[in-house]
């Protein structure tokens, strides 16, 4: 599967691993990956927003303490459980 014209990133090395990052990310959220390059359509409100789940990946990648990532992804997966 291919995403080609869905980045708009010179063909660097940089934009390669950038765009192999974003891919990950987006696998592992089970999240397509025009969720991180489009805005959504509409907000319902029972959907997370993309700039929601953007913040949880970011407040997560600054958890340096490998326990404290673990807990908090248990954590995560514990409340999207419950719906």
């Amino acid at each position: 599967m291919t995403d080609a014209g869905v980045f708009p990133f010179k063909t660097d090395r940089a934009a390669t691993e950038r765009a192999r990052l974003l891919r990950q990310i987006a696998d592992v959220l089970d999240l397509p990956l025009t969720a991180f390059t489009h805005p959504p359509a509409t907000e319902t409100g029972e959907e997370a927003a993309s700039d929601e789940c953007a913040a949880v990946i970011k407040a997560f990648s600054r958890i340096r303490d490998p326990k404290m990532r673990e807990f908090c992804l248990k954590m995560l997966e514990s409340f999207a459980e419950r719906g």
